[in-house]
């Protein structure tokens, strides 16, 4: 945890337990690591492509590829992974899918157990805080890392506020370590 990383909104109140702030190289040793992955996209994906030069949909493939992880797309983004395969794909709302992630009797969508690693991306800021911080409240020991541009001060681990440069040179650096051969 480093002092110097302030949340990107300014007004938001968080607790005194903050993310600690990953590079994206350090992230993909962390998932390499991950047992039981879920990634979760929110519906800001598609916004990224533009905004950012970032397509949150193929980093969020390549990454449950590479790691055997399920990907849950808020209904708004679902459509941009219509034809992919060789991933198990959830159409559902982040707020359904947190509720889940809460639950420690829930046994996962494929029934094998719950997950032990929540990668959060593409989702809208303000919304994402609030689904990070009911999980780090009610879910204590569900980790979650958010590997959006902007630091997540209420997940577990969060990359630092990075430009669009950066943030695309990282998830590419992270996604080539992912998919080297073990």
């Amino acid at each position: 945890m480093s002092a110097k990383i302030s949340s990107y909104e300014t007004a938001e109140i968080r607790g005194p337990k903050l993310a600690f702030n990953l590079t994206p190289e350090n992230c993909g040793r962390m998932l390499k690591r991950s047992k039981r992955l879920l990634v979760v996209v929110g519906g800001d994906a598609l916004k990224m492509k533009i905004d950012d030069g970032v397509d949150v949909p193929e980093v969020a493939v390549r990454l449950a590829r590479s790691l055997g992880g399920t990907i849950v797309a808020s209904p708004g983004v679902f459509k941009a992974f219509q034809g992919v395969s060789a991933v198990k794909l959830i159409n559902m709302g982040l707020e359904d899918a947190v509720n889940r992630l809460k639950d420690e009797s829930w046994k996962g969508f494929d029934g094998m157990g719950g997950y032990d690693m929540a990668v959060f991306i593409g989702g809208l800021y303000y919304f994402q805080s609030m689904m990070l911080s009911t999980l780090k409240h009610f879910a204590p020991n569900q980790k979650t890392i958010s590997l959006d541009r902007f630091y997540h001060p209420n997940a577990t681990f969060s990359l630092e506020n990075l430009t669009p440069d950066k943030w695309k040179a990282g998830l590419d650096a992270m996604l080539q370590l992912l998919e080297e051969k073990k």
